[in-house]
């Protein structure tokens, strides 16, 4: 079996420098730290943004009382230039430290305002711009864990995401309606008007794409024309995908809400084993990562997690039941909080989300195709979204995944009726 592959954790993370933050945050100015333990959070693959590591702390309380704590501290990929430069073209760091900092809080303060104790959030500990780190609570001392994102969402687990989902986006629109300007500044979402780092990426798998399709017997040279013609579009027809349309009800988007964004805690019947899917009840759901939060139309995050996380039939035949289901808790929210803004009838955000759909497509046949990838070797992001034959390479190789290659049989022809595939002006 091969070694699994982390990031490593940065230097800097030392007992001289966490011993001072969990005085703050314990309150209390003669916490000693007496045991320091620092391991990689995640392996190859499942994190291309940022580097997270695990910390267990042992610490003596002025009181001479013993405790441990676990802690996540989430940091930029200082120690490479390649992969700082292209994610400060797209702000990750601020954008995240801003929102674990100062947005977060607020859209719990005003849940909390309406009677709703629902927690969307993991807390946060420190916000470090010095170092362009977050350290929040660890989720898995609460029994929180990341679904398999190979396998993608059940229905429980996709049900309360979206729950929470429209909770975050009503609470986002009222915070920036009584803070004007607030929010809307987050303007650089995965596609944005002001870089295009992701280019070679996204050009790049469209071709893998376009390879895979010229060799399958139910697509074709067909839908390999369309879309090597597509390639050079892609970009600039996702960033009209993120534009606001006339009369669009707008708010924060989440960004990059897919399957390893979300934290999960189950409760297990007596004598079952915490290991086994069966005898399980989903109890609760926590949305993490906020690199890529924007101010645009929810309908972005709805694509996104919709063509990343499910399975293959949701996307197929329960799309229009899910955002009826994801609507009702955002329209609900919103008029609990007294939004003074127009909320959407579900017919004007059905054709809302209707009007963002490229941004299906890219999602679909691009960032779903990398985001569950199942080999890891050759997961570093220099490669991913470099130039050169590596990097073609790994593209070709994302269309090797079976699920992606049933995606993109099914996505093609649907894509394809609705004119998404078409270059147009």
């Amino acid at each position: 079996m091969k070694d699994i592959k982390y990031q490593a954790a940065p230097l800097w993370l030392t007992t001289e420098y966490l011993e001072p933050i969990l005085r703050k945050y314990k309150k209390d100015e003669g916490l000693s730290i007496t045991k320091l333990d620092i391991k990689p959070a995640t392996k190859r693959g499942d994190n291309y943004a940022s580097v997270m590591t695990r910390i267990s702390v042992d610490f003596t309380l002025s009181t001479k009382e013993t405790e441990h704590g676990l802690y996540i501290v989430k940091t930029s990929h200082e120690s490479d230039p390649f992969t700082a430069g292209i994610m400060s073209q797209y702000d990750v760091y601020n954008t995240e430290m801003l929102m674990y900092e100062k947005v977060l809080p607020k859209l719990t303060e005003l849940l909390k305002e309406i009677g709703d104790t629902d927690k969307l959030f993991a807390d946060t500990i420190h916000v470090d711009y010095k170092h362009s780190a977050i350290i929040f609570e660890d989720l898995a001392v609460l029994k929180f864990v990341t679904p398999d994102r190979l396998v993608g969402m059940d229905e429980a687990q996709t049900m309360l995401t979206l729950k929470k989902l429209g909770k975050m986006h009503a609470t986002a629109a009222v915070l920036n309606e009584r803070e004007p300007g607030f929010l809307t500044k987050l303007q650089r979402g995965i596609f944005n008007r002001q870089t295009s780092g992701f280019a070679p990426f996204f050009e790049g798998v469209i071709e893998a794409c376009a390879d895979f399709a010229g060799e399958c017997a139910s697509l074709g040279s067909y839908y390999k024309n369309k879309l090597l013609k597509l390639k050079s579009h892609v970009m600039e027809y996702g960033t009209r995908s993120f534009d606001p349309c006339q009369d669009d009800f707008l708010t924060l988007n989440h960004g990059d809400i897919w399957t390893n964004n979300v934290m999960l805690r189950y409760e297990y019947c007596d004598g079952i084993d915490e290991r086994s899917a069966t005898g399980r009840i989903i109890k609760d759901i926590l949305l993490i990562d906020f690199q890529f939060s924007a101010w645009t139309s929810p309908a972005l995050d709805l694509h996104y997690f919709f063509q990343t996380s499910l399975p293959l039939e949701f996307k197929l035949h329960r799309e229009a039941e899910l955002v009826k289901y994801y609507h009702g808790f955002l329209s609900e929210t919103l008029r609990l909080l007294h939004y003074k803004g127009h909320i959407p009838s579900l017919h004007e955000f059905t054709v809302q989300v209707e009007s963002h759909r490229f941004y299906a497509v890219a999602t679909s046949l691009v960032c779903q195709a990398l985001l569950i990838n199942d080999k890891t070797d050759e997961a570093d992001f220099n490669i991913v979204m470099g130039t050169g034959e590596r990097s073609d390479a790994f593209r070709r190789l994302l269309y090797t995944n079976k699920r992606i290659q049933d995606n993109a049989i099914a996505f093609l022809p649907y894509f394809d009726r609705k004119g998404l595939l078409d270059v147009t002006k």
